[in-house]
C-alpha cells in the first residue's frame, strides 16, 4: 500500500516538472517573440527611418541572442561589421571631410563686412550636420538607437494611424527642402554666381581647367545633397521621439 502511494506521488511529482518545463519553455517562446518584435524600429517611423538610410545617419546592427552558450557571439556580433555599417562609416567620412573643406575657407583676404559674416557662419553649420551624424552613427552602434525604439514601441497606443500619416507628410517635406537646396545649390553654379567659398578657393588654388572644375562641382553637389539631408532629416526625427535628446 505504501510503494502504490510512494508511486503515486513520484508520478504527481513528474507530471509537475514536466509541465513547469513546458511553461518555462512558453514563456521564453513568448518572450523571444516580444523582444524580437520590439527590436523593430516603429512601423510608424518607416517612411522617415527608410529615407535616413541611404545617407548613412542610422543603420541595422548584427544582432546576436544572448544566451549562456553563445556569450562570445553575443559581443563579436554587436563589434562585429556588416554591409550596413560599412556603407554608414564611409559616409560619415564624407560628412566630415564636406565639414573640413567648408571650414577651410579663408584666404587672409577678409576684411570685417558680409563677407567675412558670411563665411564666419557657415563653420557653425556644417560641424552641427558633422555632429548630428556622428551622434546617429554612436547611437545605431551602441544600440542606444534601438533601445529608444524599444521605449516607442512599449507605448505603441500613441503611434496611431495619425502619427503614421503624419510621419508621411513630414518625410515629403524633408525631400522637398533637400530638392529645393539641391536645386539651388547647382543652380548657382550652372547661371547663378557661385556661393561655395571653398570649391572656389580650390578652383582657383589649383588652376583647375572647365572640365576638372565641373567635375569638382558635381562632387561637391553630391556632398552637399548628403549633408542637405543628413539635417533635415535628424530634425524631423527629433519631432516624433522626445526623449531622442538622450542621444546627445
Amino acid at each position: 500500500m505504501d510503494a502504490i502511494v510512494v508511486d503515486g506521488n513520484r508520478d504527481e511529482v513528474r507530471e509537475r516538472n514536466v509541465v513547469t518545463v513546458q511553461v518555462d519553455t512558453d514563456d521564453e517562446v513568448r518572450t523571444g517573440s516580444e523582444q524580437a518584435t520590439t527590436d523593430l524600429p516603429p512601423s510608424s517611423l518607416y517612411p522617415l527611418i527608410t529615407s535616413m538610410k541611404p545617407f548613412g545617419i542610422c543603420f541595422t546592427r548584427n544582432v546576436v541572442r544572448e544566451t549562456p552558450a553563445a556569450t562570445s557571439q553575443a559581443v563579436a556580433g554587436r563589434l562585429g561589421w556588416n554591409h550596413s555599417r560599412i556603407y554608414a562609416t564611409i559616409l560619415l567620412a564624407v560628412t566630415w571631410f564636406n565639414a573640413a573643406r567648408n571650414c577651410v575657407i579663408f584666404d587672409g583676404s577678409e576684411t570685417l563686412g558680409a563677407e567675412l559674416l558670411r563665411k564666419l557662419g557657415t563653420i557653425p553649420g556644417v560641424l552641427l550636420i558633422a555632429f548630428l551624424h556622428t551622434t546617429y552613427y554612436v547611437a545605431s552602434h551602441t544600440g542606444g538607437l534601438d533601445a529608444i525604439f524599444r521605449q516607442v514601441n512599449s507605448s505603441a497606443d500613441d503611434f496611431s494611424v495619425k502619427f503614421r500619416r503624419r510621419a508621411k507628410m513630414v518625410t515629403a517635406v524633408c525631400w522637398l527642402l533637400v530638392a529645393t537646396g539641391i536645386s539651388y545649390y547647382i543652380f548657382t553654379f550652372t547661371r547663378g554666381p557661385f556661393t561655395d567659398i571653398s570649391l572656389q578657393l580650390i578652383i582657383s588654388y589649383f588652376r583647375l581647367s572647365r572640365i576638372q572644375a565641373r567635375v569638382m562641382q558635381v562632387v561637391c553637389s553630391i556632398m552637399q545633397l548628403h549633408a542637405t539631408a543628413c539635417w533635415t532629416l535628424t530634425q524631423a526625427m527629433k519631432l516624433f521621439i522626445p526623449n531622442l535628446s538622450s542621444l546627445f
